[in-house]
This record gives C-alpha cells, sequence and structure tokens, in this order.
C-alpha cells in the first residue's frame, strides 16, 4: 500500500464521522437530541457511504504501517556485506599464513 492510500482511508473516517455527528438541517433540528443508539447507526450509515468497511477506528495498521519491509531490505543488504568482508578476511590471512610459512 501506498502511503497516500492510508491517508486517503483516514480522511474517509473523519469525513464520515463530521458527517454523522453534524446536526441535521431539516425539521428535525428542532427536535430532542439524539440517543446513543441513533448517533451509531448514523455514524455506521455515513461510514458505510463513505466506503469504510467499519464503523470504528480503522486498523492501527491501515493508519500507521509498518516499517518491516524496508528494515528487512537493510538487514539481508548488511548480511551480504558481512559474509562478503568475512571472506575476503579470510582469504588474506589465509595468504599471510602461506606466506609466513615460505
Amino acid at each position: 500500500m501506498k502511503e497516500s492510500d492510508h491517508s486517503s482511508v483516514w480522511e474517509r473516517f473523519v469525513e464520515a464521522k463530521r458527517h454523522a455527528l453534524q446536526e441535521p438541517e431539516s425539521a428535525e433540528a428542532d427536535g430532542p437530541p439524539l440517543t446513543l443508539e441513533e448517533l451509531e447507526k448514523a455514524i455506521e450509515e455515513a461510514a458505510a457511504a463513505s466506503g469504510i468497511p467499519e464503523t470504528g477506528m480503522p486498523p492501527r495498521a491501515t493508519v500507521h504501517p509498518t516499517s518491516r519491509r524496508a528494515w528487512s531490505k537493510w538487514f539481508y543488504r548488511l548480511l551480504v556485506v558481512l559474509f562478503v568482508a568475512l571472506i575476503v578476511l579470510l582469504f588474506r590471512w589465509g595468504q599471510q599464513l602461506y606466506q609466513g610459512n615460505s
């Protein structure tokens, strides 16, 4: 997923919350305040209309992606460099031992 995908999910969630919690412009505005169940239903409908699959917060992994792939790439690069350095050092050490015995 791209970074822009994560922010768009969050923006859709915020927009759904704002839409659900804004005061209605119809004649119901003069009526009694909405109950908790009515607010939850309004948030659920607004989230569904915005394309958000859940009524609650989006998953943390969606909003804050892990950097595991970047870390593993650098880890494997480091392993390759260390392996090459080990081969070079062992080769030089072998040359010094061989030249010292001659």
